[in-house]
């Protein structure tokens, strides 16, 4: 098929028009690369595309990834919802995982030291890994097979946020609900708090207070 024109757009994309009256978008440094100008002949269209498009998806892909870390699904559903071809988005993907540039297991495991550090209940991190696109099995192994103590960090909680809420039965009632509603389970709060108020006890005797 002959190529009538050669028309630069905006964002590095150039119009090429056929013999057919056909118009195609395509990137700009690909028609440089292969070659293409007005009055000569273009093959496989469909080739040109394809080619053009999953260029383009990988430059965003880059992109997305220089501003912060993503999983394989949260990327592809960037991708997606930017225009760009299953197909094109799928060998996108691929190759950033090629380069080493998105890793599932990896991130999940960043983000489960992260959400720890908040003191985030496990059911609540197990969530958040879902939310950020990765995968429910993988989650479920990084999450649940850690030997973190769920106690630990409630008594860090009752320490520090809820230190002054524990004055009555009333109050105490109030946290145990808001301990529950962040996924602590009711046994780890009932040991975290019996913990609790064993060390206060404790501190209160030897300090006189």
């Amino acid at each position: 098929m002959k190529i009538i024109s050669l028309t630069e757009k905006r964002k590095n994309l150039t119009a090429i028009c056929l013999e057919d009256g056909s118009e195609y978008l395509v990137d700009s440094d690909l028609v440089i690369s292969e070659n293409l100008r007005v009055q000569g002949e273009i093959e496989e269209i469909d080739r040109l595309l394809l080619k053009s498009d999953f260029k383009r998806a990988k430059s965003r892909a880059l992109w997305y990834l220089s501003r912060s870390d993503h999983s394989k699904k949260a990327l592809t559903d960037k991708l997606l919802k930017g225009g760009f071809s299953t197909e094109s988005v799928d060998l996108a993907v691929i190759r950033m995982e090629e380069l080493g540039l998105i890793n599932d297991e990896s991130l999940a495991e960043r983000l489960f030291e992260y959400f720890s550090c908040q003191k985030m209940s496990k059911n609540e991190i197990y969530h958040k890994l879902i939310l950020k696109g990765i995968e429910r099995e993988l989650a479920k192994d990084i999450v649940f097979c850690s030997e973190e103590s769920e106690s630990e960090k409630i008594k860090e909680l009752l320490k520090t946020k809820y230190s002054k809420k524990l004055d009555s039965q009333e109050d105490i009632k109030k946290v145990y609900a808001s301990l529950v509603r962040k996924g602590f389970t009711f046994s780890d709060i009932k040991e975290a708090l019996k913990e609790y108020s064993e060390e206060l006890e404790y501190s209160e005797d030897n300090y006189g207070v």
